[in-house]
């Protein structure tokens, strides 16, 4: 074993020493202090290691280890509102003098185009057009007849719905009217050409008359879909379940201020006169009363000639 040279050792013990002289004296004067009070805390081990030559630069240069809450990301863009389908542009017609309009009734009813004839409850329809079945659509009543602008609005809300939703599904279509309108059973209503039977859409494969829930019910197409025949200007009133009035509701509550419906579309404790109104039976499908002005106007033209029309085309026994 080496020896150590005796310079070398006492340059060691000096230093040591001196390193416990300047522990000892802040110890002293941690006690003696006279700007300190009698609770003051004993020097720690930093502080003793703080007296050593080069200690105290190495612990403030230690860099601080705890990790810092990374902040939450942001909340991402609502989605941009789909625009709407462009308005139906439905040929009106003016009716001309009482003989001329038997004749094309008789002879060129196509001419003249739909009618609604009487009211909703005890009506019929003249120059009515069926709703087929299509890429979006799904006939689910043995009745499809409407007037022309009715047919038209559905296909332009399914349109759109399909455009803003990839992937949706065909949508059930119930009841309208018979051909020549009159009484549909079991319905009280659907006479002549106004009255539309809609399904809900849903979150997985659906049947017609399926009652809508929170766990089934596909709530942003439903309301893409009742929002598209209110904007397309054609909706007097359209009755809902209040149970499935809710479902929407809560759905629309979670969209932007600028796409929340106006106060006269859901009823409120203070409002009832809205579009979207209560009807018992309707939490499996939505029932539509549509506008037709042009057809009601033509329908009261045509309201005394039919019977002859008719009369006259019925076969005889």
């Amino acid at each position: 074993m080496r020896s150590v040279p005796p310079r070398a050792l006492g340059s060691a013990i000096v230093i040591v020493a001196a390193a416990s002289i300047a522990v000892f004296a802040a110890q002293r004067g941690a006690r003696s202090s006279p700007n300190e009070g009698a609770s003051a805390a004993p020097v720690t081990s930093a502080r003793r290691m703080g007296a050593l030559p080069g200690v105290a630069s190495v612990l403030a240069s230690t860099p601080n280890d705890t990790p810092q809450a990374a902040s939450p990301p942001p909340p991402p863009p609502a989605p941009a509102r789909c625009m709407p389908e462009p308005a139906i542009e439905v040929r009106v017609v003016d009716p001309p003098p009482v003989t001329e309009l038997f004749r094309l009734a008789k002879e060129k009813p196509e001419a003249l185009g739909s009618a609604s004839v009487g009211s909703p409850t005890r009506g019929s329809l003249f120059g009515g057009v069926e709703l087929k079945d299509s890429e979006g659509i799904l006939r689910a009543g043995g009745y499809g007849w409407g007037t022309e602008l009715v047919i038209r609005s559905i296909e332009r809300a399914v349109r759109e719905v399909r455009r803003c939703f990839a992937d949706s599904p065909r949508l059930y279509v119930g009841d309208i009217a018979r051909e020549r309108g009159g009484w549909l059973k079991p319905h009280r209503s659907h006479q002549s050409g106004l009255d539309a039977d809609i399904g809900y859409y849903y979150k997985s494969q659906a049947t017609w008359y399926q009652r809508a829930t929170a766990e089934n019910l596909d709530a942003a197409r439903t309301w893409a879909l009742v929002r598209a025949l209110i904007e397309g200007g054609n909706v007097e009133m359209i009755f809902i379940d209040v149970s499935v009035q809710r479902l929407l509701q809560a759905y629309v509550a979670t969209l932007p201020e600028g796409e929340q419906p106006p106060e006269e579309v859901f009823p409120s404790p203070t409002k009832r006169d809205t579009i979207i109104r209560h009807a018992w039976g309707h939490a499996t499908h939505f029932h539509v009363r549509f506008r037709d002005p042009a057809a009601v106007a033509l329908g009261q033209r045509l309201a005394n000639i039919l019977p002859r029309l008719r009369g006259a085309r019925r076969a005889p026994r």
